[in-house]
């Protein structure tokens, strides 16, 4: 079973990317969106890799870090939930802020991932909540009493900010484009997304 893999960015594809190593062989490996887009061509990477077999199939999921992998192993131990909408979830909510929404219960983010539906995210919370507290992941040790008290509301562009920052992107480039994001649209999901074309272009 494969569980690392070291080597150059020999190709990237909207959602998997094309991992060349030292001995030649180019691996297939879906990772999340911030992966993707933080890729270019002869890029030096190394990832944590979950080999995924089904019916003869082995598919490599990878992760930057050994936390966001135990994550995605927690998100596929739920009902409801593959590896294919758990990659989806990784891709819109950053580690710390998809624990977050477990521990307090928050429907309505898990909600606003694609392909998540209000029953599939009850579920997650639940089910990843007693995961987490039977198995709690080093760094991310988080309680649910800590989260309410901590927890800060933010302004519509505060939150985007932090969503994008927390994607890898830099406090300058977002807020160089913060502003056209916001009068083009509405929901956040949207603006999500035109962040992320935009931010792209950039480089």
């Amino acid at each position: 079973m494969i569980a690392h893999i070291e080597g150059t960015v020999f190709l990237a594809e909207p959602d998997y990317l094309v991992i060349k190593t030292d001995a030649g062989v180019g691996y297939q490996i879906f990772v999340p969106q911030p992966l993707l887009i933080q890729a270019t061509k002869n890029k030096a990477v190394q990832f944590h890799i979950h080999t995924h077999v089904r019916e003869g199939e082995i598919t490599l999921y990878g992760f930057e870090t050994l936390e966001e992998k135990k994550i995605f192993e927690m998100l596929i131990k739920t009902t409801g939930v593959g590896p294919k909408l758990a990659i989806v979830t990784l891709s819109n909510l950053r580690p710390p802020q998809l624990l977050e929404s477990i521990y307090n219960q928050n429907i309505s983010q898990l909600n606003a991932v694609p392909g998540i539906g209000k029953k599939t995210a009850s579920k997650i919370c639940l089910d990843m909540a007693d995961l987490l507290k039977k198995h709690p992941i080093t760094g991310l040790e988080f309680t649910k009493t800590q989260l309410v008290s901590e927890k800060v509301f933010h302004s519509p562009a505060d939150e985007l900010l932090s969503a994008l920052t927390n994607m890898g992107f830099s406090d300058k480039d977002v807020l160089s484009i913060l502003g056209q994001v916001q009068a083009e649209e509405n929901s956040f999901e949207g603006q999500i997304k035109k962040a992320l074309s935009l931010l792209t272009s950039l480089h």
